[in-house]
């Protein structure tokens, strides 16, 4: 059985208190590692994160293998520019412009005229966040499989998660 996008993201709403914790928790794991990645700095991971994006979108790039991309030079990127960062993340142009010479200082990303790309280096150094956002994902598939159920019915027969918080979230 196939559901749509809209009834999935209902069975969630529904059921949000049950799967907050498996659902959030992965998030939370994505932004610390992608703060960790970006030497605690959210906005220079923010920036990454969007010039990844418009690499990770091309058809070029997503015909390749990991194995390619790590062999290769450049990068296929539809290419993005300064205030185009900053009208989409509401971060200051001037605060942008910083963190794009940032991670051109550290090779993750190039400039070619106005056009910011991905590099392969910036794929490697990313790869603790991009393994982050996987086991995201396929925590939420869990999550989404255990509410539809394997025959579309609803399900949630798991016990809940132990009472641990995100790592990095701990209280003192």
């Amino acid at each position: 059985m196939t559901f749509s996008t809209a009834e999935i993201v209902e069975k969630i709403s529904e059921n949000s208190p049950a799967v907050a914790y498996d659902l959030v928790n992965p998030v939370t794991e994505v932004m610390l590692m992608a703060r960790q990645t970006c030497d605690g700095d959210l906005d220079r991971a923010l920036v990454m994160l969007i010039v990844t994006l418009r690499s990770s979108g091309h058809p070029e790039f997503r015909s390749l293998s990991p194995e390619e991309i790590a062999g290769g030079e450049a990068l296929p990127s539809y290419g993005t520019n300064i205030q185009s960062l900053a009208d989409s993340t509401g971060i200051p142009r001037e605060t942008v412009r910083r963190k794009v010479n940032e991670l051109i200082d550290k090779g993750w990303v190039s400039r070619r005229g106005n056009a910011l790309s991905y590099t392969v280096a910036g794929y490697a150094a990313v790869k603790p966040t991009r393994d982050a956002i996987i086991a995201m994902h396929a925590q939420g598939y869990g999550v989404v499989h255990s509410l539809l159920g394997a025959d579309g019915s609803a399900a949630l027969n798991r016990a809940p998660p132990a009472a641990t918080p995100a790592s990095g979230c701990e209280t003192r």
